[in-house]
């Protein structure tokens, strides 16, 4: 009886799978909050750039290298989608599109454009997740953007935006809105890329 309890309690497998991969993406709030109390443009740029030359070196090794190929799928294959096994993955996309943001925005704009990548991005996933792996919402197409999605992922990035980046009410959520919007279009251009495009862009026009 009790097995049967944690079977109809317990997330499905690849829904526990997603929440690990979103937790990680959510450690990179890490920047944005860095970068609000003090932190200096060189100090982020530094540390962005190693990540993402890590990162690089990694998409390349694990595609030469047969051992470290087998190595990263053991390690990391769970939390991978089907895509990225043969492309770039979301991970170093991120962390680049984090260091370009840096480098090419003013302050307050790339603060807004990392919190919308590092915890709108995966808060729009997650709810989205939940709300169509729910028993409710099955006729949801597997893996679609939803509505619940766009809507939490409007709700953090605003906090952020707001709180964190110092913007007006009004105008985070303008900029909550298009990274809303850029999360959920229809294109393959990586997420992370088309959110923190988008954000930035919207909070240096409106800087």
């Amino acid at each position: 009886m009790a097995s049967s309890r944690h079977a109809l309690t317990s997330p499905p497998l690849a829904l526990r799978h997603e929440f690990v991969r979103k937790a990680l993406h959510l450690s990179a709030g890490v920047f944005p909050v860095a970068y609000a109390i003090g932190a200096s443009r060189n100090t982020l740029e530094m540390v962005l750039a190693v990540i993402g030359a890590l990162a690089i070196l990694t998409e390349g090794l694990r595609r030469a290298n047969a051992t470290v190929g087998a190595a990263f799928e053991r390690i990391f294959g769970s939390l991978t989608r089907r895509h990225e096994r043969r492309s770039i993955t979301g991970a170093t996309w991120l962390a680049l599109s984090c260091l370009v943001a840096v480098v090419v925005l003013s302050r307050r704009a790339a603060i807004a454009a990392l919190w919308c990548a590092a915890i709108g991005d995966p808060a729009a996933t997650i709810a989205g997740r939940v709300w169509t792996t729910s028993a409710a919402a099955k006729s949801g197409a597997r893996g679609g953007k939803t509505i619940m999605g766009s809507l939490a992922c409007v709700a953090a990035s605003f906090v952020g935006v707001w709180m964190l980046a110092g913007y007006p009410p009004a105008t985070a959520v303008v900029i909550a809105v298009a990274a809303a919007a850029a999360e959920a279009m229809p294109t393959r251009i990586d997420d992370n890329v088309r959110v923190t495009t988008v954000a930035g862009a919207i909070a240096q026009l409106l800087a």
